[in-house]
């Protein structure tokens, strides 16, 4: 008569003990590649908001309007004003849920806050004491900014816009220098359609 054979507890312990085994690594691996799939998300979000603050940056230069406004204490300022941590300029293109019934000219602003860089939106073009501005966040771990103005005739880089003896005058192009906690400094040279043209 034959005996059927079984498994011995300690094989049973040797082959439970090795599921185990293998089942722990595959967590690990699931759980590597879970945290890298995050992280890599993480940082093509970063990527898409740079491109998206450096792009709308350039589009509202490329479509300048050399239309003068004024402000809520009623001194003009030009189409494009600028300093070194600032930049204000007059574009065609109105934006918002009323844009038919709105100017085809905006008004709007780049600034830091903090470590965010800022898009402001104005409602009106020449506005009153107390006109606020519509403030979009584009982009947060902005360790600094810095604006330079390109004007026509080989001229070095001005931090400031307009030149003081020419309020109406545009540069030819706009500098942007963008610190990032990061990605380091970030360069760009944004040419102005009319601008500064000799």
């Amino acid at each position: 008569m034959s005996r059927t054979r079984g498994f011995t507890l300690i094989e049973m312990l040797v082959a439970v003990a090795l599921f185990a085994l293998a089942a722990a690594l595959a967590l690990g691996g699931m759980n590597a590649i879970t945290r890298a799939r995050s992280q890599l998300d993480g940082e093509i979000k970063r990527l898409a908001d740079l491109q998206f603050a450096i792009g709308l940056i350039e589009r509202d230069l490329r479509a300048l309007a050399p239309r003068s406004v004024r402000d809520g204490f009623g001194p003009p300022r030009a189409a494009l004003t600028g300093s070194v941590d600032l930049l204000e300029v007059s574009r065609y293109g109105a934006v918002g849920a009323l844009a038919l019934t709105q100017s085809d000219i905006a008004r709007v602003s780049y600034q830091i806050d903090g470590q965010r860089l800022l898009r402001l939106r104005y409602p009106v073009l020449d506005r009153a004491p107390g006109t606020l501005p519509i403030i979009d966040p584009l982009l947060d771990r902005v360790e600094g900014i810095e604006w330079r103005y390109v004007a026509a005739g080989g001229t070095p880089p001005a931090a400031q816009w307009p030149p003081p003896r020419d309020a109406a005058a545009l540069p030819r192009a706009v500098e942007l220098r963008l610190q990032l906690s990061d990605y380091g400094e970030i360069r760009r040279v944004f040419e102005l359609p009319a601008g500064g043209l000799p």
